[in-house]
């Protein structure tokens, strides 16, 4: 049994990962909910930015948080808790890109021959404000899809998830020098009002809808049940 007083699932957000890891390990199940609310978008664009695919970075995520879960007495720190879910989610897009590719007979691709990004797709023509914000959040989302595998969730930390070449470098497990290098070439790669684009407050890109974080929280609870 839980000690702390009851909880809300709709309040679990509200809590610190330290709280909710304490009422996990005490057996509160449902507080899991909380650790994927708390981190559910970061690890969808990390594992988003390396599947390339929107229901295969969903599964990513569910996987992870699953894995995580099986594997929370390996953590050892409440603060290290976002790198070490970023990792595991990393680990297990790696492996589904992986395997897709065996799948598909497709070979690594060459970071030599990337795509011309300027070409790539037409900029929208002047339409009205919403629908602009709209249109030019898809057009950085191929852009950034474009980008070659080493790159892409460098750019989507530090340009869309605003991460510090410090956390970038702990959430990627690569040197901090690694982070300023990869990031700088994609910068190159993509045009110049794209990347200043990722960087304004009213353009989203790979946003993690409500519908998509209650379908991983519902999904991860259940398997998890099922599985105790």
């Amino acid at each position: 049994m839980v000690d702390a007083e009851p909880v809300s699932p709709n309040s679990f957000a509200d809590l610190s990962d330290d709280l909710i890891l304490e009422r996990v390990a005490a057996g509160d199940l449902d507080a899991y909910e909380g650790i994927m609310r708390h981190h559910n978008q970061r690890l969808y664009r990390i594992a988003r930015s390396i599947v390339t695919d929107d229901a295969e970075a969903m599964d990513v995520v569910q996987e992870s948080f699953i894995a995580a879960f099986d594997r929370l007495d390996e953590l050892r720190e409440p603060a290290a808790l976002p790198s070490w879910l970023a990792r595991i989610t990393r680990n297990n897009a790696l492996m589904r890109l992986r395997k897709n590719r065996r799948m598909q007979y497709m070979d690594e691709p060459d970071f030599d021959n990337v795509l011309n990004l300027s070409t790539a797709v037409k900029r929208p023509e002047q339409p009205d404000s919403a629908l602009a914000n709209k249109q030019l959040g898809r057009l950085l989302e191929h852009y950034i899809d474009e980008l070659p595998d080493a790159f892409r969730t460098v750019f989507m930390l530090r340009a869309i998830e605003q991460c510090s070449v410090a956390t970038t470098a702990e959430l990627m497990d690569i040197e901090p020098a690694t982070v300023k290098t990869r990031y700088h070439r994609a910068r190159l790669l993509l045009q110049k009002q794209m990347t200043d684009l990722s960087n304004s407050s009213g353009v989203a890109v790979h946003e993690f809808a409500g519908h998509r974080c209650d379908a991983i929280v519902r999904n991860v609870l259940s398997a998890l049940r099922k599985s105790r």
